[in-house]
């Protein structure tokens, strides 16, 4: 636990938030197939019901084949039992009965001996849930060591089911993060979206046994090709409705906790930078601007701070429009616009797949800034490019890039590996 005053408070209140969701992890049934998730993954909603677009696609696509899925929310989630699509279950308190029992024996006993029972019973408490659920394979997204422990100990493989970038410096895929740690703490295998995310991981996880699958983004890859039998995609295409004019639409993809996570030391709304702003405000008669707002905010605790932004600077019926716009699901949104533009959010990858051509004002992806290894793939291809925070410039690239029209679509009709991976899981033994 941090000794910082905000990092203590963090803690406290993760610890409160989780004592008041029951736990339901011990009614779970057997099934072949266990997903993992946390609230922050589902960015949809359909039927009602919470939906992980990555990991609930791929948990569809076995229901498909005859496979029976389990589901488990990481804590703190509440979006669990009918709240969400294959009614996840919930560890939440007794997560936070072994965080308070811990914290009381490093007390008392010193901080080794706390961590280590803390460490122990984390690590039983998911070898109960593998025991109950008896799957083929766990698929979680960045699963935890202690379920990939777990995963070891009880033999039954864990996969990591990409959701986002995957670069090297990224903290938990790059090499230099990863190249010292212990097998018995990773997962047993990567799902990966495309080839440069599979080489990334590779550079490493061969060598330490780990296998690495492409299999595409199963979100993406049903809007690929629709299927007639796909309710959520089929009804979402019918409620797609954005703009009824013939101006360009471009969409501007917001991200969660974008000041402190870039810039920290900086005056900054913490939404949107200035520039882009006056652009879109000088702009509005020439472009149908759609802002998204990232699934985290539309549901957490920045939902009121970014719509009361969006209101004061752009208006209370925009934001309305917007707001429901950023409900619909990425690919339909996506293929009725014509530029991106974003700080540095991972759509850069998803306008990719559409063909979709992104401008990021994130400086820091510049080169020799922090997160220059981030979108190399995208750069490369020229479907991505880091724009000076300037309005002129940013209005001119519009412009320019605009001409361009679109590019070459990255997506991959990786359909074929998915299918064989999934009858791979069909066919191993309980």
């Amino acid at each position: 636990m941090s000794n910082n005053p905000k990092g203590i408070i963090f803690y406290f209140n993760f610890i409160i938030m989780t004592l008041q969701t029951k736990d339901t992890w011990q009614h779970i049934n057997t099934c072949d197939v266990l997903l993992v998730r946390h609230d922050n993954d589902c960015g949809y909603t359909f039927h009602n019901k919470a939906y992980a677009q990555i990991i609930d696609s791929f948990g569809e696509l076995c229901t498909k084949r005859g496979l029976i899925i389990g589901s488990v929310a990481t804590p703190y989630s509440k979006l669990v039992g009918k709240r969400a699509f294959h009614s996840p279950v919930s560890y939440n308190q007794s997560l936070s009965i072994i965080c308070i029992f811990g914290k009381i024996i490093r007390l008392i006993k010193g901080n080794n001996i706390g961590t280590e029972w803390i460490e122990s019973h984390l690590l039983n408490l998911w070898c109960k849930i593998l025991e109950k659920t008896s799957p083929k394979c766990v698929i979680g997204i960045q699963p935890d060591v202690f379920l990939c422990r777990a995963g070891k100990i009880k033999n039954i493989p864990i996969y990591d089911l990409q959701h986002g970038t995957i670069v090297d410096d990224h903290p938990w895929y790059g090499k230099n993060y990863r190249i010292a740690t212990p097998i018995q703490n990773l997962p047993d295998g990567f799902l990966c979206w495309d080839d440069q995310s599979a080489a990334t991981i590779s550079k490493w996880a061969y060598n330490k046994g780990i296998r690495v699958i492409k299999i595409g983004n199963p979100w993406f890859l049903r809007f690929f090709r629709i299927h007639p039998d796909d309710l959520l995609v089929n009804e979402a295409l019918v409620n797609c409705i954005i703009t009824d004019d013939n101006r360009p639409c471009i969409l501007v993809s917001l991200e969660d906790g974008f000041a402190a996570r870039w810039y920290p030391d900086k005056k900054f709304n913490g939404i949107m930078f200035e520039a882009l702003e006056k652009v879109i405000l000088d702009t509005v008669e020439l472009y149908n601007w759609v802002i998204r707002l990232h699934p985290i905010q539309i549901r957490g605790k920045e939902r009121d701070m970014v719509l009361n932004y969006l209101r004061i600077a752009f208006g209370a019926e925009k934001t309305q429009k917007w707001l429901l716009a950023s409900e619909m699901p990425l690919p339909v949104l996506l293929s009725k616009t014509d530029l991106h533009i974003t700080g540095s959010s991972t759509v850069v990858i998803e306008s990719a797949l559409m063909g979709i051509r992104s401008g990021m004002l994130n400086q820091t992806l510049c080169l020799e800034g922090k997160t220059q290894s981030y979108y190399t793939y995208e750069r490369n291809r020229g479907m991505a490019e880091v724009i000076p925070q300037n309005p002129d410039i940013i209005k001119q690239w519009i412009i320019d890039t605009l001409a361009k029209g679109r590019g070459e679509s990255t997506l991959e009709d990786t359909r074929q590996n998915l299918d064989a991976f999934i009858d791979e899981i069909a066919g191993m033994k309980s």
